[in-house]
């Protein structure tokens, strides 16, 4: 895990952890240890997410490159409350 920071929902708080991957086989590895270190969503990039999804039970939100990642992080939050 790279970094730990906190975006902040309208009543809610979450905390945000990087987990950076450089191939294909950390992209399972490491998300896999995110869902097993409590992460409620993760938010991957198109070319991985399809992927991800088949291999955790957490919500998997993709980044699309025109949006910021702020906005794939409030799209997580809505799934987690749902």
């Amino acid at each position: 895990m790279l970094d730990e920071n906190y975006i902040l929902d309208n009543e809610n708080k979450y905390l945000i952890k990087e987990y950076s991957v450089t191939n294909i086989e950390e992209v399972f590895i490491q998300s896999i240890r995110a869902e097993r270190d409590g992460a409620s969503a993760l938010v991957c990039a198109p070319i991985v997410s399809s992927i991800v999804e088949k291999v955790v039970t957490i919500p998997v939100v993709t980044i699309m490159p025109q949006k910021s990642t702020l906005i794939a992080l409030k799209t997580a939050a809505k799934k987690i409350k749902s």
